[in-house]
């Protein structure tokens, strides 16, 4: 059975989970990369009064050129992440080499992902010169915190991020901000928080959805499985996703909506929620073990380090093998060789049958 799982792509670590996935009841599943292809593109481009969109054929404008550069800035050099090489891609394009663009400034420091800040920044100083700008680029939430705006100034670019994520656009915000003195480092603060950022614009990509999740999808459903999405995307852009995915998408619950719920509150949430957005990973640890209280037989995906806890506590733990960590995989029951939703639902279908026949056998 293990074979013939491995001729879908699928690697089994422990075959006894090949029983327990035929018995699975909920599927928790990210979003990027497994759903959908993970090949970012930049699609648009906006402020509040600049705007430029892949599909209509202007050519980009000084002020959107501007936001891109902040965004290509905050980026690194060798990028490695799907929107990094997306921003990487569009300013090549437009704007030009992009070795060119950063060989005009000396790099003095990054800031990293932080818990309490989904945001990155890139410190550089213009070659020659002690001061510097800080590039930054984020969730909406951070880099509306590090800039200090109005509440009225977010709702007006929350309603131009909302209207981007209907389309299933993914949103980042793009800030600078000038550092005095950049080039000793006991004046750079040990956060972002420390520097006085301005608002430059938003930079929208999408991620196409994989062709065959719909069928996939409407499969799991056929077969008794609900297909539960949990992503750290913004909730506008994880619905009108989990729409084209063929998802239950009544209702969407955030990350800030767990940690205002006691854990009896989301064992009755879980039950009727398919889509969760803006999700750290102890909030997906969480949810698994919510959907376990109410009796499911819950399997997760996941690729990250931080996915870890979470592919652990579910009864079948399934890590991807293209863009996993060895972290996840170890934690592991089963690998997916291609990273593909499709080859779960292959996987399911094949662990029933060979549990019916080990039954069978018996019975025999």
């Amino acid at each position: 059975g293990a074979w013939r799982i491995s001729q879908a792509h699928v690697l089994t670590r422990r075959a006894s989970a090949i029983e327990t996935l035929g018995a699975t009841t909920v599927l928790c599943t990210d979003k990027t990369g497994t759903l959908t292809e993970n090949r970012m593109t930049v699609v648009s481009i906006v402020n509040e009064d600049a705007r430029w969109d892949q599909g209509e054929k202007t050519a980009i404008s000084d002020k959107t050129k501007a936001i891109l550069e902040i965004a290509l800035l905050a980026c690194p050099l060798v990028p490695t992440d799907s929107m990094d090489l997306a921003v990487h891609a569009l300013a090549e394009a437009q704007i030009g080499p992009n070795p060119a663009s950063f060989a005009k400034h000396t790099f003095i420091r990054a800031y990293g992902l932080r818990p309490d800040l989904f945001a990155v920044a890139n410190i550089m100083s213009s070659v020659g010169e002690a001061n510097g700008t800080a590039y930054a680029k984020g969730a909406l939430e951070a880099i509306a915190e590090l800039c200090q705006l109005s509440g009225e100034r977010v709702l007006k670019i929350r309603e131009q991020v909302d209207k981007l994520g209907l389309d299933g656009v993914r949103v980042l915000g793009v800030a600078k901000a000038s550092v005095p003195n950049a080039t000793q480092e006991q004046n750079l603060p040990e956060t972002p928080r420390g520097l006085n950022f301005e608002y430059a614009g938003l930079i929208g990509f999408t991620d196409p959805i994989r062709a065959n999740v719909p069928a996939a999808v409407a499969e799991c459903r056929s077969a008794g499985i609900r297909v539960v999405m949990i992503t750290g995307d913004y909730p506008a852009t994880a619905h009108a996703i989990g729409l084209k995915a063929g998802l239950d998408a009544t209702d969407v619950l955030t990350g800030d909506d767990i940690e205002a719920l006691s854990d009896e509150d989301l064992a009755l949430r879980v039950k009727s929620t398919s889509i969760f957005a803006r999700i750290q990973p102890n909030q997906k640890l969480r949810i698994v073990q919510s959907l376990k209280a109410n009796g499911d037989i819950v399997a997760m995906t996941g690729d990250g380090v931080n996915d870890a806890p979470a592919i652990k506590a579910a009864h079948i733990g399934i890590a991807m093998g293209g863009r996993g960590t060895d972290v996840a995989r170890e934690a592991s029951a089963i690998v997916l060789l291609d990273d593909d939703f499709g080859s779960i639902v292959k996987t399911i279908r094949l662990g029933r049958r060979i549990y019916d026949n080990l039954r069978k056998a018996i019975e025999y």
